[in-house]
């Protein structure tokens, strides 16, 4: 099972969404992918969410060493096989990717 965290470059994310979507254009310009690992185990966004809450360097190395924040925030993406979830205050909702 592969997960990726993508980290938002804007600070306000309210206009990127138009319901519970987002554009495959949005995700290549606005999201830097910072981590990506492959799991044997199944694994939920919420425990993805409470790892990168939780700890300084979550799962290991980072990808990028440049980012917009250091820890996950609300606005950034989980996305784990082909499956996208937006992190909120708390945890993640689940969200489809349109072309």
């Amino acid at each position: 099972m592969k997960v990726k965290v993508y980290f938002c470059k804007e600070s306000d994310t309210r206009f990127i969404f138009q319901g519970k979507k987002i554009a495959r254009q949005a995700l290549n310009t606005i999201y830097d992918l910072v981590w990506e690992c492959e799991f044997k185990n199944i694994l939920n966004p919420g425990r993805v969410w409470i790892k990168f809450m939780e700890e300084e360097k979550p799962f290991g190395i980072a990808l990028k060493n440049k980012r917009s924040h250091q820890r996950i925030s609300p606005g950034d993406l989980i996305q784990i096989i082909g499956q996208f979830y937006l992190v909120d205050q708390v945890g993640a909702t689940k969200i489809d990717l349109v072309d």
